[in-house]
């Protein structure tokens, strides 16, 4: 096991980082209907929840973490807090979205019923209850408070073990095709992240995805990275040459 993980490892964090993305995306959309309406979303987050027959993208992103950093070496606590981290995330949205229902199924009957013409002692009981849909909507703020709190971490944590993996051919490839997605997500944390991975050569990023998407045998797209690679450095001798090869075989 151990073997195929090491072997497979630059795949396992691509899939991290990518996953990680999709996520926030979700959940940011959530965070901003709980500040508009006091509402979450209990479908939305089921389905990223997911159960154990049928792992949604939050269980598997908690599951691919394991795999690719809690095996890392001890040298790398980065990768351990980071594999820390989504775990965290992913029990905390357990619960957010345990009290998403609650609040979308429970409350609703509970209001309903405080307004009808009970009995002196069923309508004491009710009003007593009815103190529940305060405590969820707090419990609720806790929650997405924690969890965009993990997330600005998470976002920090990649930023530091992706330090220097100019090389790393996946996580090159994952930015050059989700430009988009990578920079709403990661917000200011993107631009530190490619400083931190590519230092003072950010067009590495475009080289590294241009040599998977060649492996891939994407000759066009390649050819497109590398456009992006030089209109950084027009004059990077690797990406001219690598030009001139694929507009050859283009």
């Amino acid at each position: 096991m151990r073997a195929w993980v090491h072997h497979n490892r630059e795949a396992f964090e691509r899939d991290v980082l990518r996953d990680f993305c999709r996520a926030s995306s979700l959940l940011f959309a959530q965070f901003e209907r709980f500040a508009a309406s006091g509402s979450i979303s209990f479908p939305v987050l089921r389905d990223m929840v997911g159960e154990p027959l049928n792992k949604g993208l939050l269980w598997r992103l908690k599951d691919t973490a394991h795999h690719a950093f809690l095996t890392a070496d001890l040298d790398r606590p980065a990768g351990r807090l980071l594999d820390w981290t989504l775990g965290y995330i992913f029990h905390e949205s357990l619960k957010l979205m345990e009290d998403a229902h609650q609040q979308q199924y429970y409350v609703p009957e509970l209001v309903e019923l405080a307004g009808r013409d009970l009995e002196i002692e069923v309508d004491v009981m009710v009003q007593e209850l009815l103190s529940i849909q305060d405590q969820t909507a707090e419990s609720m703020r806790r929650e997405v408070f924690r969890l965009e709190d993990l997330l600005q971490h998470a976002r920090r944590l990649f930023c530091l073990y992706f330090a220097g993996a100019r090389k790393h051919r996946p996580l090159a490839r994952f930015l050059n095709d989700n430009i988009d997605l990578a920079s709403r997500t990661l917000g200011g944390d993107f631009p530190r992240l490619i400083r931190a991975v590519y230092g003072d050569e950010p067009e590495r990023m475009y080289i590294e995805a241009a040599y998977s998407l060649l492996e891939s045998a994407r000759s066009e797209a390649a050819a497109r990275a590398l456009e992006a690679a030089l209109a950084i450095n027009g004059g990077h001798p690797e990406v001219l040459a690598m030009r001139e090869t694929i507009f050859v075989s283009l």
